[in-house]
């Protein structure tokens, strides 16, 4: 994952990543099956995150979602969350009254040996467009609300998604709820953090 230090934009779109940012589909499934792209990227001051859904037919609603597990020092070794593995559930539609506005919560890990402190999510900075077809939401992580968040000591972070949505179903980073992703941070991706 690249460093880019000119996000988030202070006008407009918030980050608009470069394809070099795009994660690439480890989901082994058919092409036609990914429907969702995420972006990543960082910087000092923290943690961006783009997402970019296609081939709908119906109205993006409130109830379409991602879901990010970040571990910010990608520990492999332990199969119960800590205080360094957060978890952000993004909404590019908050409600069906402001369909413009996209809104965030943090939520607590099953099973975790401690939780994450609670973000103040009045400083997490979000952006959406609705299409025809779809929906771009950006989010910006500032590095004050990622407990652990340290690039210089520690240079990887570990990371998952799952996308939801109420007309195309689930799509998962890598493997799905047949292992217990959603708890277990040894099974999450590594992201290095590259200048």
């Amino acid at each position: 994952m690249s460093e880019i230090k000119a996000i988030p934009r202070k006008r407009g779109q918030l980050l608009k990543l470069p394809e070099s940012a795009l994660i690439p589909d480890l989901s082994f499934k058919a092409k036609t099956a990914h429907w969702g792209e995420i972006r990543l990227s960082w910087n000092d001051n923290g943690l961006g995150i783009s997402l970019e859904v296609r081939q709908k037919q119906h109205p993006t609603t409130d109830a379409e979602y991602v879901q990010i597990w970040i571990d910010t020092r990608d520990t492999k070794t332990i199969h119960r969350a800590n205080r360094y593995c957060h978890l952000f559930k993004f909404r590019p539609v908050a409600n069906a009254q402001n369909p413009s506005q996209p809104d965030c919560v943090q939520l607590t890990i099953n099973r975790a040996q401690a939780d994450a402190p609670q973000s103040d999510l009045s400083k997490i900075q979000l952006w959406s467009k609705i299409k025809s077809t779809g929906y771009n939401l950006e989010a910006w992580i500032p590095a004050t609300e990622l407990t652990g968040f340290d690039p210089g000591s520690y240079p990887q972070m570990g990371f998952y998604y799952t996308i939801f949505d109420s007309e195309l179903g689930e799509q998962f980073m890598t493997v799905d709820h047949e292992f217990p992703v959603g708890q277990d941070p040894s099974l999450w991706a590594t992201m290095r953090l590259e200048a």
